[in-house]
């Protein structure tokens, strides 16, 4: 099947976000081999990063491209050894999207510790997870989970490309 599927929220308001999350949620991207990763970071602070991971499907050894747009955050935990064990039988497990913003909340603030930031009067210390939690609402909690891995991307909207 060649065409594209968007999930994209032209108002976010929550019945868009969780239609986005429902037509994610039914993605058949499990056995499809996970072939490549690439991250597009912002260059400025109005253009926002985009996520593509591809995967070979397992039953036509077609390539599917899947982004995330207009990405909050994004947390990659890999095995490679896990990994590459699994390559010929397929190795993306399932796919999962969630609008529950406590989670939202939760999986920013896990990874402040991270960002290497330190905030000098007279601005907040709390100033850029302040305003990321203001818009929270806004994203949607993606998880792409692998034999071997995880990943969770809190971004606006996805596309998954045959």
């Amino acid at each position: 099947m060649c065409g594209v599927e968007l999930g994209k929220m032209p108002h976010m308001n929550q019945a868009n976000k969780v239609a986005i999350a429902s037509r994610f949620n039914k993605l058949d991207l499990h056995d499809d081999a996970f072939t490549s990763l690439k991250v597009y970071p912002p260059r400025s602070s109005s253009n926002f990063t985009r996520v593509d991971f591809e995967f070979q499907d397992d039953s036509t050894g077609a390539v599917k491209v899947l982004s995330f747009r207009s990405c909050a955050n994004f947390r990659f935990i890999m095995d490679f050894d896990v990994l590459a064990s699994n390559w010929h039988f397929g190795n993306t497990k399932a796919c999962k999207a969630r609008t529950d913003v406590s989670r939202m909340k939760k999986f920013v603030r896990a990874q402040q510790m991270h960002w290497r930031t330190t905030y000098m009067p007279p601005m907040p210390k709390n100033m850029p997870i302040r305003k990321k939690l203001a818009s929270i609402r806004s994203y949607v909690w993606f998880r792409v989970a692998f034999t071997g891995g995880t990943a969770e991307v809190l971004a606006k909207n996805y596309r998954l490309k045959r």
